[in-house]
């Protein structure tokens, strides 16, 4: 019940602000402001929850739209087997930085879905194999069946989405491996699929932020491994830079649900994080002594004895399948969409994304990758579309908008395109801006500020190693400003006290508060 009040009152709350201050952006209705509200207070309050609440609590079945159905079944782990192999294979040069945990196979198989419309007399030749966002440690493929849904809808497409392996309790490269075993199945299924082996030619593979970067993963080990090519890849809001080292993560003019806050966070003792911490440690340690192989990192991702994110461990940030933005090269992808909200925080990273897949001579990326691209056997240019959306926060198409709906019909657009069998020429690569009323203009110059951006590699302390602890009554705020020291925001019955302290451990710091 307390519940139920809570939620009533903070729905009272933003109605209220909504009709007498104003929607935080003049396009956004009631309903998208209350949305927007929600994700944005659950957002910020991530650190006080245990990772096993936050996957819970996440991944609850949203409704498919009125007229979709839903067959869930299970890939058999063969898939995993076969995916192993070519993992293993073009993951060989980064060896020395990953542990083998992934191959232990802990369950009989990955769950997935059929999302589609079922009509009569209507042959449904194009399949989109989708991957759900949830920063790789949270929610599922049920809890988006709203854009699952939708995308089967409006695009005439069968939809394939699956849960792959979440962190930390699966690191890098367990995702990836389910991911191409995914693909995997739709080229080569078995007997009983009741469908024939694919065409990857009628195949688009689709995502909304880690989906969206763990199909572009896909992509890049589906080109390196020699496999066939999909017709092409979407990526709403995709996650393509896990290093964050684009200006936009700490914008002030934006207002996304995501917060500013963000990077190495401390999350509720439990036991699928102290796990996590206990591997790490051990991982970490255990790359330092043997010191193995060509390091693949900024000297700035290793200055800190935490994990920035639970997907994979700070030395693995860099690799192409992490955070494809860094590779050495995004040539000969198949076509690609890209999309993403003019307020969202990783904005800056799907635009340079974007102009190196599409112009690599001019953006070859980090310098730890450095005349790399020219010895890449990759140097054709990969067809891209940029679109950006005014007033859009991160991944709106789950929200109700006339840009979101844009968006859809522009990704029905790009699958039909790239799925035709008339096999005609592709329209040139181009970077869009497109506002409120549907119009498609060029880029704002603010748009291109990322393209000069000289530290598009290095993780920056004082902009984002910052931690939140919420101790209630006390929320205590940190934030790195160089490796070894922290400046320390204590906030007691709403008075904040400003600290700086060297050398704080913040697990002590984490334990003393309790």
């Amino acid at each position: 019940m307390s519940d139920f009040i809570k939620l009533h009152t903070f729905n009272t709350f933003i109605t209220i602000k909504h009709y007498l201050v104003g929607p935080p952006r003049p396009s956004w209705d009631l309903k998208f402001h209350l949305l927007w509200a929600t994700l944005k207070s659950s957002s910020e309050v991530f650190h006080t929850k245990t990772i096993e609440q936050i996957q819970k609590n996440t991944s609850y079945p949203r409704p498919a739209p009125a007229g979709v159905t839903i067959n869930e079944f299970k890939i058999n782990n063969e898939y995993r087997h076969e995916a192993q192999v070519h993992i293993d294979k073009i993951l060989k040069p980064y060896e020395h930085v990953l542990d083998t945990e992934w191959k232990d196979l802990k369950d009989d198989g990955i769950n997935a879905e059929w999302v589609q419309v079922i009509e009569e007399n209507n042959e449904i030749k194009k399949t989109i194999l989708y991957f759900h966002g949830g920063g790789y440690y949270f929610c599922s493929k049920e809890s988006h069946r709203t854009i699952t849904g939708s995308l089967a809808e409006r695009t005439n497409a069968r939809v394939l989405a699956i849960n792959y392996r979440l962190a930390p309790q699966n690191q890098f490269p367990a995702g990836l491996q389910d991911a191409l075993a995914a693909y995997l199945y739709l080229l080569n299924p078995p007997k009983d699929a009741g469908f024939e082996p694919l065409n990857p030619k009628n195949i688009v593979i689709t995502g909304d932020s880690a989906g969206g970067g763990l199909g572009l993963s896909l992509g890049l080990a589906i080109r390196d491994a020699g496999l066939p090519s999909c017709a092409g890849i979407i990526g709403f809001s995709p996650l393509v830079d896990l290093t964050r080292s684009t200006p936009s993560i700490q914008r002030d003019e934006c207002v996304d649900f995501i917060p500013k806050i963000t990077g190495c966070v401390i999350y509720a003792e439990s036991q699928a994080y102290n796990e996590c911490k206990e591997k790490s440690a051990a991982l970490t340690a255990k790359i330092k002594e043997q010191n193995l192989g060509p390091k693949i990192w900024h000297d700035s991702f290793v200055k800190f004895d935490k994990r920035f994110l639970l997907y994979a461990p700070n030395e693995c940030l860099a690799i192409p399948y992490v955070s494809p933005m860094l590779a050495e090269s995004l040539c000969n992808l198949p076509p690609l969409l890209l999309t993403a909200g003019d307020d969202e925080r990783m904005q800056d990273e799907s635009i340079y994304f974007a102009h190196r897949s599409a112009e690599p001579t001019k953006y070859k990326g980090p310098s730890y990758n450095a005349d790399k691209f020219e010895k890449s056997p990759f140097q054709t240019p990969t067809n891209t579309t940029l679109e950006i959306y005014e007033e859009m926060p991160h991944v709106f198409q789950m929200m109700d908008h006339s840009n979101t709906t844009k968006s859809y019909e522009r990704a029905a657009e790009f699958i039909n395109r790239v799925t035709s069998s008339l096999d005609e020429p592709l329209p040139p690569s181009s970077f869009n801006y497109v506002n409120i009323k549907g119009e498609f203009s060029p880029l704002k110059e603010h748009h291109k500020e990322v393209l000069k951006w000289e530290k598009i590699e290095e993780f920056t302390p004082g902009l984002k190693m910052i931690v939140l602890l919420y101790i209630l009554p006390t929320i205590v705020l940190v934030d790195m400003v160089a490796p070894n020291e922290r400046r320390i925001t204590i906030t007691a019955n709403f008075a904040p006290i400003t600290v700086k302290h060297k050398d704080l451990n913040f697990w002590d710091l984490y334990q003393a508060g309790k």
